[in-house]
């Protein structure tokens, strides 16, 4: 006969916790509630390991009935994270099953996001209130993000949400009426902001194969390896972001959570240090082979990429960061390798700063000559230190008299010789490309992501363009409508997933074919400009000065 084991709800932390605007000491043996305990997942208060390196939660599966996971030794479940009661099971090889009962899931209300500014200063966020209320909406604000600090050194990635004040609890109403808000106003990255009224919930089951027990956790449940060991998730979904339904198992250093996700079904969360998470990222972000001091900037540019995002994303998900490329690619240990770790491991702590900021140091795969400038892509993204620059050691010459059809033309069809991205011995495929769409293929893409039947296509003209040619705003003609899709992620997602928006095209017989250069938004660092660039013996501090104007690399932890 089974033998249910149901583990008591008593919760007892003891952590050195940084919150957001300040420093929290949890005292051993302080009592949290079942609500502040599965709340702690959703905030952005994180340990430190005993080196003082910062841990990170990384959502690596989610929207599942059950999932299938196993150790190669014995593995310990905590009710209450470290320093409560546990309980071990197996010996040697383990392999368990979780599933998720009585489970509910989060409350939403969606609000209309109009922009975002930093929340250093109260200046711009005047500016962007009065602004949108001239413009006849009234406004509400939201800050997101965190403050941390590290040996004196403030960390403040805060950014306030200016949103039109109404809210929906439906997403799809709320995402259709931004829609049309975003058509008017000229909003270019039109997103919804997420206010969670209630947390997900439910309770977590756990069977092990061969073991005369099933564990019942309220909320959420920890589970750590053995020394020595790691956990292997079954079957773990990823790139979800593009759809494409691939699937493998993948293992992780580290602690998984099981809980709930914000849609009620189950959620595997890697509870795991920064410096750690980074191993199993930057491999699955560039090239292991590529030169080390390129493999040194991909290493500086994610650690950056991942401080400056936490707190603004993922606020109604129960972890700080997804393992998808919304995020960045993280797969586990699946992608360790030597090269990738010995380049974290001799940049471990450092970040790029602009005049003590924490640069957001985000990149792409190829910029295909000529790096974008942030506020072309994304609103809020007006930094100094993301100015599109050419990249070369030049200046490029298609774009001397500035950006028109013609040169973008040019710059296309005769790329610049002296290009780092050009000479990378990667990616050859993403530095110039050609792709075919049917015009039914334009008119299913252009209804998929705006919502309109333009009818059938007459043709594209284009509304506007960034430093490096990349289109910033497109209309697209039909027999029934027109429309204007901005910005340059929509125009891709649009058009087939193009590489780039730097593109033109030509009218054939009932289709379309598009030229076009690089791989990504383009704006910071060229990731194959970064390898062109150390193959010319730079180091990777004057590559990451290059991509990211008037930056230094400082150490901080």
């Amino acid at each position: 006969m089974k033998n249910t084991l149901v583990l008591a709800v008593l919760l007892s932390f003891s952590f050195h916790a940084v919150l957001a605007g300040g420093f929290e000491d949890a005292r051993p043996g302080e009592d949290f509630t079942r609500k502040d305990r599965t709340e702690l997942l959703f905030s952005t208060k994180f340990q430190f390991t005993p080196e003082n390196v910062p841990v990170v939660t990384v959502g690596v599966v989610e929207d599942e009935k059950e999932i299938a996971f196993l150790s190669e030794g014995p593995l310990v479940f905590m009710s209450e994270g470290e320093g409560g009661p546990s309980v071990r099971v197996g010996r040697g090889r383990t392999e368990c099953i979780a599933t998720m009962d009585d489970s509910r899931p989060a409350v939403i209300r969606y609000w209309p996001a109009l922009e975002r500014v930093p929340a250093r200063e109260l200046g711009p966020v005047r500016e962007a209130r009065n602004r949108w209320t001239q413009a006849g909406l009234s406004v509400n604000t939201f800050e997101q993000g965190s403050v941390f600090g590290f040996y004196g050194r403030i960390l403040d990635n805060r950014r306030v949400v200016v949103v039109e004040d109404v809210s929906f609890e439906d997403r799809a109403a709320a995402q259709a009426h931004l829609d049309e808000l975003a058509a008017t106003h000229g909003i270019d990255t039109p997103e919804l902001y997420e206010e969670v009224i209630r947390r997900p919930d439910g309770r977590v089951r756990v069977r092990c194969l061969g073991h005369e027990a099933t564990m019942e956790f309220p909320g959420m449940v920890v589970v750590n390896p053995s020394a020595g060991k790691f956990i292997r998730i079954r079957n773990v979904a990823f790139h979800k972001l593009y759809n494409e339904g691939k699937r493998e198992d993948r293992s992780y250093r580290g602690s998984i959570i099981f809980t709930a996700d914000r849609n009620g079904r189950l959620a595997a969360v890697n509870s795991v240090d920064a410096e750690t998470l980074l191993k199993g990222l930057v491999p699955s972000e560039i090239y292991n082979d590529a030169p080390m001091e390129a493999l040194k900037a991909q290493a500086v540019v994610a650690r950056g990429e991942l401080f400056a995002k936490l707190g603004n994303r993922h606020t109604a998900d129960p972890y700080m960061v997804c393992a998808d490329v919304h995020c960045q690619a993280y797969r586990g240990m699946e992608r360790e390798n030597e090269r990738t770790s010995l380049a974290v491991e001799e940049t471990a702590g450092m970040m790029a700063f602009f005049k003590d900021e924490l640069v957001d140091s985000v990149y792409s795969s190829s910029c295909g000559g000529h790096s974008e400038s942030g506020a072309n892509v994304w609103q809020g993204s007006n930094h100094e230190y993301l100015v599109g620059v050419p990249d070369a050691a030049g200046q490029v010459k298609a774009f001397a008299r500035g950006v028109t059809e013609e040169s973008v033309r040019e710059f296309i069809m005769n790329p610049p010789k002296d290009s780092w991205c050009g000479k990378s011995r990667f990616g050859k495929s993403a530095f110039r490309w050609t792709r075919t769409l049917t015009d039914n293929e334009i008119v299913a893409g252009v209804k998929k992501i705006t919502g309109t039947d333009i009818g059938q296509f007459k043709g594209f003209e284009v509304m506007g363009r960034g430093v490096s040619g990349r289109m910033t705003r497109l209309k697209v003609i039909g027999t029934q409508a027109t429309v204007e899709i901005a910005p340059e992620l929509r125009i891709r997602q649009a058009l087939g997933s193009l590489k780039s928006s730097t593109f033109v095209w030509n009218r054939g017989n009932g289709s379309v074919t598009f030229t076009g250069a690089g791989f990504g938004h383009g704006v910071g660092m060229c990731q194959n400009g970064a390898i062109g660039m150390a193959d010319a013996g730079r180091t990777y501090q004057q590559i990451l000065a290059h991509y990211y104007s008037g930056s230094e690399v400082v150490k901080i932890y």
